[in-house]
């Protein structure tokens, strides 16, 4: 009879203080770092604890999607969508995207006539939701689900009236998935007729989602292939650390006020050119550049010759290196 009274005793499950939360926490620092398979176990066991939680669920569902476990996530978010478990609108976004994930734009279709027509929709959600319905209306037109992605593009996800709303656009994907959207931002770091700007803002993207494939990088005159997650932040590259460090030597103490426009200057032809760097590699031959470009921004006289000497680099080279940076300056000033 002890014996037994210890069996059932050994069973019993006695979690560690606060296990739930922990678990959950583990579970959005994985989705966090892209780990999405480590991501589902851990909110799997949270969500386990407690049924009732809609924050853990809500993670859970984002989990499953963004592991690409589209029908599981599926069912689980019409289940939220008819128990009221977390945001609707939410889940619906999660719930629209894994159907358009698995080509079952028809559902898409039905779902987003009926919110129009019997839900008042949210402001901030009626234009995404517009371009998901559009996109699918075209979709079952054409009878291709594969052009997806170059509908999104269509339907105005990367295009806009200007420069600057096209970035927002394409900067607020660094927080959606961007697997819908892979293919159209591939894409454009491949055309050469893409705002070095905008390329720029896609690379980052690309970076912060931790994409690991080899990309395809045509800009200006440059051309590479490079594999995002590797990439350095865009003020951090090398040559740029370089350059800066050899003009705080000539100017920090000298003309402070300069030295800041110069970096500021730098700093965007930088944005313009990532991932590349100017070409020849020589760190002098661009601060000397760079120094030059002080003395125009303040119209005054100077010498090539004698800036070529104090740095020690060729005539030649400097002329050259200065006629390229006026040309970035005409590409990144403003950014409109």
């Amino acid at each position: 009879m002890k014996r037994e009274q210890t069996d059932r005793d050994s069973e019993k499950i006695i979690p560690f203080p606060d296990l739930k939360q922990r678990l959950y926490e583990k579970g959005i620092a994985r989705l966090e770092a892209h780990d999405f398979h480590e991501a589902v176990a851990l909110l799997y066991q949270a969500r386990e604890m407690d049924l009732d939680d809609a924050q853990i669920a809500v993670a859970f569902l984002v989990a499953l999607y963004e592991n690409g476990d589209y029908e599981e996530a599926k069912l689980i978010a019409n289940e939220y969508l008819h128990e009221g478990i977390g945001d609707y609108y939410e889940i619906l976004d999660i719930y629209l995207m894994i159907l358009i994930q698995i080509n079952e734009h028809k559902q898409v279709i039905q779902t987003l006539d009926v919110l129009f027509e019997e839900r008042e929709v949210p402001p901030d959600k009626a234009e995404h939701f517009q371009t998901l319905l559009q996109l699918s209306r075209k979709v079952i037109a054409n009878g291709t689900p594969e052009r997806k992605e170059n509908v999104l593009v269509e339907e105005g996800i990367f295009n806009g009236r200007n420069l600057h709303e096209q970035a927002i656009k394409l900067g607020s994907l660094v927080d959606k998935n961007i697997q819908p959207y892979l293919d159209s931002l591939v894409g454009m770091l491949a055309d050469k007729r893409s705002h070095p700007f905008l390329q720029t803002i896609v690379l980052n993207v690309l970076r912060e989602h931790g994409i690991e494939k080899e990309i395809v990088v045509k800009k200006l005159e440059f051309d590479g292939v490079f594999i995002p997650i590797n990439l350095p932040l865009v003020h951090n590259t090398p040559q740029l650390k370089e350059v800066l460090t050899e003009l705080e030597s000539q100017l920090e103490n000298n003309n402070p006020v300069l030295l800041e426009q110069i970096k500021e200057m730098s700093y965007r032809h930088a944005f313009i050119l990532y991932p590349f760097e100017s070409s020849p590699s020589h760190p002098r031959l661009w601060a000397a550049a760079y120094r030059g470009m002080g003395y125009e921004m303040y119209g005054e006289e100077w010498s090539k010759e004698k800036v070529a000497e104090k740095y020690g680099v060729d005539v030649m080279e400097l002329d050259r290196a200065v006629s390229f940076l006026l040309n970035l300056e005409e590409i990144s000033s403003p950014i409109e």
